[in-house]
């Protein structure tokens, strides 16, 4: 126990520096942007502010798009249980600290995984640390991918649940449905990372089965995995259904339905960076992070001269193989028939295969460690230090060779050099005096010292203030404005964090989720064509949103219909129905004289937005809950996006809902007065939840009353 607690200390350690600065938001080095501020922080915001203000969870987003489902957006984040610890904590402490929690969760997996493989202390303490400081895991989470962070810190679990699960007899049902609870959880987290922990599951726990010592051919043995199988399925599926159906319904009627094969095959790993397993490529492009730490990399390559190595983790080094292949994407001829099918197709981004790569380096690498230390008397034959000092030479000659050539290397290049050289010269020593306590704490130091030092460099730590001040002035001289409206800009002036703050709701947005409808009004509105898969409103064709719509020529008639009333602008705009109001440094805002209130009554035969007839007083506005009162008869439109589970209801009786200029929500009234109210209830949501719930009451009850027999058996 003192062991185990030492190892939990040592990983929190490890930890201690980016707890001391988890007051700033991490960034990667050279990025200007991250999906925290983008995404998870707004949804954040919006979320406690709605549930302040209703005193219920909100299953709708006024936030951005000028509406959108909420509670089948997996980066909402309402159903992963564990990351609500973020949203009561102040930011971007919250979501920072939520984040290391789940990296040290996943370090301890990694040690009881490969103490539960069999593997020394040693090695599991090593290998535990690799997972804790993985650059790719950092990487991620200076993009602020932290949903991504939080799913594959649950891998190790994974695999581990699946190793238990063998050991649960009659009486211990939970054994049973471990991995299967875990992959449903997995999914609540990220479902994009839980196909590909699927995929590893499921090979993990055939090969097992493969190898079990039992009578049998290997038909005969799958023939009795498969109920088995089945049965973890079927409980990641029911775990998992309070996301899966929401989130299935909004994808078919989003853009990601419609991913084309590059689409998918986008951000593919280059195979020229591959070198980044070498010459860490420090601060660079997250997705195609690669390096494993010179440690682990060497003790790997010094594993494929074992024979022992090579038979145990053998699943591992054919994992690292495969899944480096899934990485290289566009590379393999065959990819673009792979990308069309189905689950493939929502998956996207090929190069986050590498998080099972750099898994399977580090178990391989902890199967290396361990046959070194138990069998100090065999040399492996050819000698693998034929292979490993000409790697450090050859780091070495590169970083010299362009100081002699008059160029400064990179410093990942001299990184690279120094950490191999050290790991050659410390694996020398493990040979010769491998029990030795010196050289194994001098392995544990190389590793934190080689792994930290690439992630902290990697990053950059923006104090809050300054990155809560982004927009800010834009922002505040909105929020003072009267009424109901809702704002556009060409450029993204207004990040989405700072408009939750100030609570604004916006017509444009980021967000991988698009609604196809949307999309396509907002192609016209905003006077840009986008060209395939965006993840923004409006369209960037550079990347650079200061710049790249100038010339872009909206239709404020469009933006109109969607209660859009003030433009900000990074650039000056020139339109006839646009008059400035405000101006400021690079920020320029503009009122829409064609913008329309947030409901209207129009003639019924004219065009959306034209003949108005009267005026519509909003008595109440929710996320999911709109209450009006208006005069008919005439053609009654609400400025927002129609999607499946929104209801209306006239003087208390549901009426039929219309959708105007292929958008909007309408219903038609008749002469007189008239009490109207707009309610969010999708069925989706609620049979997901309702198996969800379900399948989690039995899970505990099962529980405890094995808890109980477990507890009666020790007393009798």
């Amino acid at each position: 126990m003192k062991k185990q607690w030492l190892v939990l200390l040592l990983f929190v350690l490890a930890l201690l520096p980016w707890v001391v600065r988890s007051g700033s938001y991490f960034y990667n080095i050279d990025a200007i942007y991250s999906d925290l501020t983008v995404s998870h922080l707004p949804n954040a915001i919006y979320l406690m502010d709605a549930i302040k203000h209703s005193g219920m969870v909100p299953y709708w987003s006024n936030l951005i798009m000028s509406g959108a489902p909420f509670a089948g957006d997996p980066l909402a984040g309402l159903w992963y249980p564990p990351g609500w610890i973020a949203y009561f904590l102040p930011q971007p402490f919250g979501f920072n600290l939520t984040a290391l929690f789940h990296i040290l969760w996943g370090g301890l997996g990694m040690v009881c995984l490969l103490s539960m493989l069999g593997l020394r202390r040693e090695a599991a303490v090593i290998g535990g640390l690799a997972f804790l400081l993985m650059p790719k895991l950092f990487s991620h989470l200076a993009a602020g991918h932290v949903t991504l962070v939080y799913a594959v810190t649950w891998i190790p679990w994974l695999f581990l649940a699946d190793l238990r699960k063998g050991q649960g007899g009659s009486g211990k049902s939970l054994y049973r449905i471990a991995p299967g609870l875990v992959l449903g959880v997995i999914f609540l987290a990220d479902p994009r990372w839980a196909v590909y922990a699927g995929i590893a599951w499921l090979a993990f726990s055939m090969v097992r089965t493969a190898q079990e010592e039992q009578v049998g051919s290997f038909g005969f043995k799958i023939k009795h995995w498969l109920p088995g199988f089945f049965l973890q399925a079927l409980t990641a599926f029911l775990i998992s259904s309070v996301l899966l159906f929401p989130m299935l319904e909004f994808t078919r009627l989003s853009t990601r339905s419609g991913l084309t094969a590059a689409d998918v095959l986008a951000f593919s790993l280059p195979p020229t960076q591959l070198v980044g397993m070498l010459l860490p490529h420090i601060g660079g492009y997250w997705e195609w992070q690669v390096y494993p730490g010179a440690i682990i990399l060497l003790l790997v390559i010094y594993g494929l001269f074992i024979p022992k190595v090579r038979k145990k983790a053998g699943f591992w080094l054919v994992m690292i193989l495969l899944a480096a292949i899934i990485s290289l994407g566009s590379l393999w001829p065959f990819a673009e028939n792979l990308a069309k099918l189905p689950l493939v197709s929502l998956v996207r981004v090929p190069s986050r295969a590498w998080f099972l790569t750099g898994i399977g380096l580090i178990v391989a690498a902890a199967y290396t460690l361990d046959a070194i230390l138990r069998f100090p008397a065999e040399k492996p034959k050819p000698d693998p230090m034929v292979v490993l000092l000409p790697l450090a030479s050859l780091a070495i000659f590169l970083t010299l060779g362009l100081w002699i050539i008059g160029q400064t290397p990179p410093l990942g290049f001299i990184w690279g050099a120094v950490a191999l050289t050290a790991a050659v010269m410390l694996l020398m020593l493990l040979r010769q005096r491998n029990s030795g306590k010196g050289i194994m704490t001098g392995l544990i130091i190389m590793l934190v010292i080689d792994l930290g030092g690439v992630n902290w460099l990697g990053m950059n730590f923006r104090p809050s203030h300054e990155v809560n001040n982004e927009g800010r002035e834009a922002a505040q001289f909105l929020a003072s404005q009267k009424g109901e409206f809702r704002v556009y800009s060409p450029s993204n002036s207004i990040p989405q964090h700072t408009a939750a703050a100030n609570e604004l709701e916006l017509i444009h947005g980021i967000n991988p989720l698009q609604l196809q409808s949307y999309s396509d009004f907002m192609a016209q509105a905003s006077g840009t064509n986008s060209a395939g898969y965006s993840v923004t409103i409006p369209n960037f064709a550079t990347g650079e949103p200061e710049k790249d719509n100038i010339k872009a020529r909206i239709d404020t008639g469009m933006l109109g219909l969607l209660n859009g009333k003030y433009i900000v602008s990074a650039f000056e705009m020139d339109h006839p129905r646009l008059v400035e109001i405000w101006h400021e440094g690079s920020s320029w805002i503009y009122e829409n004289l064609d913008a329309l209130p947030r409901a209207w009554v129009q003639d019924v035969n004219a065009q959306p937005g034209k003949g108005l007839m009267g005026e519509v007083l909003i008595d109440r506005q929710q996320a999911d809950l709109v209450t009006a009162q208006a005069s008919g008869p005439g053609l009654m439109v609400f400025s927002m996006p129609d999607y499946p589970g929104w209801e209306v209801s006239v003087d208390g009786m549901k009426a039929e809902k219309l959708r105007i200029a292929n958008l909007l929500i309408g219903v038609e009234l008749e002469s007189g007065a008239h009490q109207i109210i707009l309610t969010y209830r999708p069925k989706t949501v609620y049979w997901g939840q309702a198996i969800s719930l379900i399948t989690w009451l039995v899970i505990i009850a099962v529980g405890f009353f094995q808890f109980k027999k477990k507890r009666g058996n020790i007393e009798n």
